[in-house]
């Protein structure tokens, strides 16, 4: 188990290491990583507490480095960290005609819409937001109820793509 987080916690911090250097575009399957390796970490810690389930329908789409992984994170923390039961995180996407879905969905505890918890936490939300918008013209959407969980969902739109891929690593 010591080798199995070991190994997860040196491919996380390899993962911020490298999107500190980053600017552009990267893979989904590359922020995949990434989050597989901050959840391995996570399950350690929760054990059975923390169920994940992945639902990936498409990889070969480009998105802004960490745009998807924090709200993994968030899902964890503020989600399920402060259910005493536990619960279930799934991530998903699909492809439509224009664009491309990643949604992050928790069964955990959930919010009221237009709730702000104290210190700045919604910071990195909005650092999300303004990069989607900025490095590829995407969207998050966020939904959410109390007692039944949030839903986060990127959304990165094909015919924006073109202008902004080679704004690059």
């Amino acid at each position: 188990m010591a080798r199995k987080a070991l190994a997860s916690f040196s491919t996380y911090l390899r993962g911020n290491l490298n999107s500190l250097k980053r600017k552009g575009m990267i893979a989904f399957s590359e922020e995949r990583k990434h989050i597989e390796a901050y959840l391995t970490l996570e399950q350690l810690r929760f054990g059975e507490l923390l169920c994940v389930e992945y639902d990936i329908e498409v990889e070969d789409f480009l998105l802004p480095v960490l745009s998807v992984q924090p709200l993994v994170e968030n899902a964890v923390k503020h989600g399920l960290g402060d259910s005493e039961d536990g619960g279930k995180v799934i991530i998903a996407t699909r492809e439509e005609k224009d664009r491309y879905v990643v949604t992050v969905t928790d069964d955990g505890v959930g919010f009221e819409p237009g709730e702000v918890k104290g210190n700045g936490e919604h910071i990195g939300i909005e650092n999300i937001r303004k990069r989607l918008a900025a490095v590829c013209g995407g969207e998050l959407v966020i939904k959410s109820e109390v007692g039944r969980g949030t839903e986060a969902m990127v959304i990165i739109f094909k015919e924006r793509l073109g202008d902004y891929e080679n704004t690059g690593s």
